[in-house]
């Protein structure tokens, strides 16, 4: 560390030029711990299970039409058609889909006159909803058939028996998440039956909070606009999706809106958080190569400027190796000066941030790998002008200025 003092003295001597540079990196630790951070965590939110057989499963938006009869009759026809294609699983109705971004939203209460306990989305279906969907039953039972209640619209205002996720369980009892079986949760001021509790299902909007507390109903819908979930053998699913029309189309009032695997729905619905994720992806990548050419420039600037300097270290027996370790040591001073500006800023900021938006603090090992990886990647862009430096001939301090 014999450098140490005379680096330092050097930086009292020419300020400007260090200061700059450590501002530089102070703002690109910054904004690159930042970005990474809301990259690392839109790609946890886009990674997380939906709950469903989301490779195996499709979605089918088609109508139910008052010319050709009865909309309950056609429900059943277009189920029974749909179950009996090759390749399909189970089918079953569904007043909205999981991620589609559309649906209803209510307030969970344990006595109907009193604050809510929880909030979250809603599902109706019928018996068939968890084969359909490949949900996992932890715990209590699924629907039977008798437990089923046909409404041509507003099915969420029938009491009715349900099934509820685990996370809105261990929301409303988070003693025992299991003591909420059996017992009664009200929407709407009417009482619903909790009869099992599925591991996960995510509800319609993606970036919700509330997006894992979520209920399927006993009570399916009949509406002019139908929504299905069709799951399908492994490899089925072109197949399906090819018969459907077949099936469903058997008469001139007959439409199909939609057609189209449950993982485009998840996709279209993180679309948002995908642009944004290129984005800062972009200006992460830009940034730092503009920071690096820095360094790179403040390095090759210093150099030359003390050409006549290293020659005479050389002349006086310093060995390459003594002169890389100089330079490269003046840089890491640099970039740990920058760095370490930059978490102090970066803490305060973020605290302000996360007391006016109410956002996720940024964990303190970003912050630590963050000052790794930028103390690591300064001294990698001076790695090339520091090897020429060392390369500087003791004669060159006989030359003329």
């Amino acid at each position: 560390m014999r450098d140490f003092l005379p680096i330092v003295k050097t930086f009292k001597k020419k300020k400007t030029t260090p200061i700059l540079l450590a501002f530089q990196i102070a703002v690109t630790f910054m904004v690159l711990v930042n970005a990474i951070y809301m990259i690392s965590e839109r790609n946890d939110l886009i990674a997380s299970p939906v709950g469903v057989d989301i490779k195996n499963t499709l979605t089918v938006i088609t109508n139910l039409s008052d010319e050709h009869g009865d909309l309950i009759n056609q429900l059943e026809d277009d189920l029974l058609a749909l179950k009996n294609i090759h390749g399909v699983i189970n089918a079953a109705p569904m007043t909205a889909l999981p991620l589609e971004g559309w649906g209803a939203y209510i307030e969970f209460k344990l006595v109907p006159d009193e604050e809510y306990v929880a909030f979250g989305g809603y599902f109706g279906s019928n018996e068939d909803v968890i084969d359909a969907l490949g949900l996992t039953l932890v715990a209590g039972e699924n629907f039977s058939p008798s437990d089923i209640q046909t409404a041509e619209r507003d099915g969420i205002y029938k009491p009715a028996k349900i099934l509820i996720t685990r996370a809105l369980a261990e929301k409303i009892s988070p003693d025992n998440w299991r003591d909420i079986l059996g017992k009664n949760i009200y929407f709407y001021k009417e009482p619903h039956e909790v009869i099992g509790i599925i591991e996960r299902l995510q509800n319609a909007w993606s970036s919700w909070s509330a997006v894992e507390y979520t209920v399927i109903s006993s009570v399916r819908e009949s509406n002019h606009s139908q929504r299905y979930i069709v799951r399908v053998e492994p490899d089925q699913m072109d197949y399906v999706i090819k018969a459907i029309p077949e099936a469903l189309l058997t008469h001139a009032y007959k439409r199909i809106e939609t057609i189209e695997p449950l993982s485009e729905v998840k996709k279209r619905s993180y679309q948002e958080d995908l642009a944004t994720n290129q984005l800062l992806t972009s200006v992460c990548i830009g940034l730092t190569i503009i920071t690096l050419f820095g360094i790179l420039g403040q390095a090759k600037f210093t150099i030359n400027r003390r050409i006549k300097h290293i020659g005479t270290r050389r002349a006086l027996g310093a060995s390459k190796s003594q002169v890389v370790r100089y330079f490269m040591l003046e840089n890491a001073i640099i970039s740990t000066i920058g760095v370490v500006i930059g978490i102090l800023t970066a803490i305060i900021l973020n605290n302000q941030f996360v007391e006016l938006l109410a956002i996720t603090p940024v964990p303190l090992n970003f912050l630590l790998f963050g000052a790794i990886a930028i103390v690591l990647l300064g001294q990698i862009a001076v790695a090339y002008p520091v090897s020429q430096a060392a390369k500087v001939s003791p004669a060159i301090t006989t030359r003329g200025a």
